[in-house]
C-alpha cells in the first residue's frame, strides 16, 4: 500500500527511513527496479536485511547503512537526491519534540517533485496531550521512550518546519486489528520454535499481552494506523489520489411497516 500510494515509477531513487527487516526496500527493488537506500540505527536489522537482499540477488539495487536520518540528510551528496521517501512506523521513535526536524530532514533529500509516504501509529487528538506526558505498557516495556503522535502534531510539524503538505490519508487501523489476531495465532502455533530460540514463559506471556493490547487499541480506535502522503505544493509527480466506493441503499419501509413500527 505504501508503494501504491507513492506511485513509484520504475528506476526511481528511493530512501527507506527505518527499513526494519528490509521488506519494503526489497519490494520496491523487485517490483519496480528502484535504486533503494535504507537507513537505520539497528546493527541487527541491517545484518538480517542484507542477508535477505543477498538471497534475492539485489545487491546492485539496495544499499543499507546504519546512520541517523539527521546526519544522512546533511550530507551534501544527498541534497534533493531521492524521488520518493518511505517511512513505515519509524516516526513513533522520533519523539514529539523532534517531529519538525524529521520533516525538515526529509525535505532536504527529496527531489523537487518528490513524494513522502509514511505509515504512522497515531493517537487521537482528544487524549494526545495527556498521552504524551504519561507512560503506558508500550512506551515503557515494548518501545521505551516511544511516542505515537497525533495527526495534528504530524501536520503541524510538517507545515512549520518544511514546505511539505498533506496530500492524502488512509486509516487502516481496523485492518491492523485483524493483522494482530493473525500474528498472535501464528506466534502461539509456533511456541516450540520460540522456546527453542531461548525465550521463556515470561516472554510468551508478555508477547501475547502486547499483541492483544494492540489489537484492542486498534479495534476500539484508541490508536490508529495512518498512511500519509506528503508533497510540496505544485507537485506533479502523482495523480490525484481518490477512491470510488459503491453504496447500496436499503429499500424504504412500506406504509404498513411504518404503521406497525409506530404502534
Amino acid at each position: 500500500t505504501l508503494l501504491d500510494r507513492a506511485q513509484i515509477q520504475p528506476g526511481q531513487k528511493v530512501l527507506d527511513i527505518g527499513f526494519g527487516w528490509g521488506g519494503l526496500s526489497l519490494l520496491a527493488a523487485k517490483k519496480y527496479g528502484c535504486e533503494v537506500t535504507g537507513i537505520t540505527l539497528s546493527v541487527e536489522q541491517k545484518g538480517l536485511a542484507e542477508k535477505r537482499v543477498k538471497k534475492e540477488g539485489l545487491e546492485h539495487l539496495i544499499t543499507f547503512e546504519v546512520v541517523d536520518y539527521r546526519v544522512f540528510s546533511r550530507r551534501p551528496e544527498n541534497l534533493g537526491k531521492f524521488d520518493r521517501v518511505l517511512s513505515c512506523e519509524m516516526i513513533e521513535a522520533v519523539g514529539h519534540d523532534h517531529l519538525g526536524e524529521f520533516f525538515w530532514a526529509v525535505e532536504q533529500v527529496l527531489a523537487h517533485d518528490g513524494v513522502l509516504v509514511m505509515e504512522a501509529i497515531t493517537t487521537p487528538e482528544e487524549r494526545y496531550e495527556t498521552y504524551r506526558r504519561s507512560t503506558d505498557f508500550i512506551n515503557t516495556v515494548i518501545f521505551p521512550g516511544g511516542c505515537a503522535p497525533s495527526l495534528h502534531a504530524l501536520v503541524d510539524a510538517a507545515y512549520s518546519e518544511s514546505a511539505l503538505t498533506l496530500e492524502h490519508i488512509d486509516n487502516i487501523g481496523l485492518h491492523y486489528a485483524q493483522t494482530l489476531v493473525d500474528w498472535r495465532r501464528r506466534f502461539n502455533a509456533n511456541e516450540s520454535f520460540v522456546r527453542d530460540l531461548g525465550f521463556d514463559d515470561v516472554f510468551l506471556r508478555v508477547w501475547n499481552y502486547y499483541l492483544t493490547y494492540c489489537e484492542a487499541g486498534f479495534l476500539s480506535q484508541t490508536v490508529n494506523c495512518l498512511i500519509l502522503v506528503f508533497t510540496r505544493p505544485g507537485c506533479r509527480a502523482i495523480v490525484p489520489l481518490s477512491e470510488t466506493r459503491s453504496v447500496t441503499q436499503a429499500p424504504s419501509l412500506t406504509n404498513k411497516e411504518v404503521n406497525d413500527w409506530l404502534v
